[in-house]
């Protein structure tokens, strides 16, 4: 007798992989092993997280300056597409967070939310898409960001239209609407006949929504169109590839024709600048060497910049032809010392006139361009790619602004200012506000204002800097009425 084998169930991986042999047609087949939905991977789980953010957002924000709640918001944001993504990297992609909102927990203002906010994008799409995916995925998530929350609210919107619970509820409303429409009637006569009914309809009728409740739902709209496009499912992307037309460029000998003739104008201006500059040269009468460095550093800059750019046009040439080469070598050492010498015209201004933020900022890009037109030379001699000069310059720009972001450039001004009586802006340094007010305290100098002390309301608008600066006050006598404006009241 034959032995009779029985099957309890089937296995799972069987039940996997012909789940197609089902006989009835209306069973999706299930999620692949190991990405099965849970969690907030449910459309319905991320509705529920929106709610709870943009909760959060309202108890955060709303009413309140911004300071350390953005970083704090953000790592709530990453948190709930972490959970919604099982499976995916956590790690690093809230280190890239971490790092990207440091500038913000510094000092809130518009170079450190240009780190947080695309640090916030990357680390998200990181998150839920891999690393693998992140090119593609970042940038279609760039471009639906402004309107997908309308599109999407769009499209819920009309499926709800179409659904059969509506049209149910439409058969209920016609059954309805003639016992309401008689209700209405008869209360408006009971309205008019009663005169208590009445001054009680009255009540509601003056009832005040009051233009904080409206301030608040306009920031609740503002916050689901922001926030729905970061959480939701990323969109399908694409082969994502810049493609710019090339215009076609100079040959090789208008490019040798080229460096020959911009050397030697810009060795007119090196040797210029070497004799007015650096060896004490007589300037021409009725010229200062305030006016000479003022007319020269920025333009000076732009030339720079173009030299960097035909540099990049002549290199494909200079790596086939060594005098091309040298010719070019030249070129990018005489720009770096133009740039030098333009960083030395803005310091004899600084020096007669006083430090501002634009001075600062043009200090900071020559230097930058200074390095970049180093970088180049570098790729030259060496035969690099422009890919390694691409890499290492964008590093060096975004590790540049990074270190910004730390930097109080309010104290920084009103410190070099202060430090010279004698061409001392008194209305510039005390419009400088709270962030010099550390300096200004500390200095000898008498002036009509004080900027007062940086203000913390509570932990939701605390940053260090603020923080830095008043606890600084705080721990030295100050004569704030010195300081005031003695035209006032």
């Amino acid at each position: 007798m034959a032995k009779e084998w029985v099957i309890r169930g089937v296995p799972p991986g069987l039940s996997r992989d012909m789940w197609w042999m089902t006989a009835a047609e209306d069973v999706p087949p299930p999620p692949p092993q190991g990405q099965r939905a849970r969690g907030l991977g449910e459309t319905g789980g991320r509705a529920g997280a929106l709610v709870v953010l943009v909760a959060l957002a309202d108890w955060l924000f709303f009413g309140h300056a911004l300071g350390l709640s953005l970083a704090l918001f953000s790592g709530a944001v990453l948190a709930v597409v972490m959970l919604a993504s099982p499976g995916r990297e956590r790690l690093r992609p809230a280190l890239l967070l971490l790092v990207t909102a440091l500038p913000v927990v510094e000092h809130v203002q518009a170079l450190s939310l240009v780190f947080l906010g695309p640090g916030l994008l990357v680390s998200l799409v990181w998150a839920s898409a891999g690393r693998e995916a992140l090119a593609g995925h970042a940038f279609r998530l760039v471009q639906e960001l402004p309107l997908r929350g309308v599109r999407d609210g769009i499209g819920l919107g009309s499926q709800v239209v179409k659904s059969e619970t509506l049209r149910d509820h439409r058969r209920h409303l016609r059954g309805w609407a003639f016992p309401l429409g008689g209700a209405l009637v008869l209360s408006a006569l009971l309205i008019e006949a009663n005169p208590v009914l009445g001054e009680l309809a009255l009540r509601l009728a003056r009832l005040d929504i009051g233009v904080e409740t409206v301030e608040r739902l306009l920031f609740w709209t503002g916050a689901t169109l922001l926030i729905w496009p970061l959480i939701a499912p990323l969109p399908e992307a694409g082969d994502f590839r810049l493609r710019l037309p090339m215009p076609k460029g100079p040959s090789a000998g208008s490019v040798a024709r080229g460096l020959v003739v911009f050397n030697t104008i810009l060795g007119v201006q090196t040797v210029m600048d070497a004799a007015y500059l650096w060896g004490g040269a007589a300037l021409p009468e009725g010229m200062t060497a305030a006016e000479y460095a003022h007319r020269g550093a920025y333009p000076l800059l732009v030339t720079a910049l173009l030299a960097g750019a035909f540099a990049l046009a002549a290199r494909p040439f200079a790596a086939e032809d060594r005098r091309l080469r040298g010719l070019l070598l030249l070129w990018l050492t005489q720009n770096v010392a133009l740039v030098l010498s333009a960083l030395m015209r803005l310091e004899l201004y600084v020096d007669a006139f006083g430090l501002t933020y634009l001075r600062v900022h043009a200090a900071i890009w020559m230097m930058l361009v200074a390095a970049g037109l180093g970088l180049t030379a570098w790729q030259v001699w060496q035969g690099l790619p422009n890919r390694w000069l691409l890499l290492r310059s964008v590093a060096l720009a975004a590790g540049t602004l990074y270190a910004c972001c730390f930097v109080n450039f309010a104290a920084v001004i009103a410190k070099e200012n202060l430090s010279r009586p004698e061409r001392l802006d008194a209305v510039y340094v005390c419009a400088l506000g709270p962030l010099a007010a550390a300096e200004i305290a500390a200095a000898d100098v008498r002036l009509p204002c004080w900027p007062g002390r940086p203000r913390i309301d509570g932990w939701r608008d605390w940053g260090f800097r603020d923080w830095r600066v008043s606890r600084y006050l705080a721990t030295m006598p100050v004569a704030e009425g010195v300081h005031e404006d003695p035209r006032g009241g």
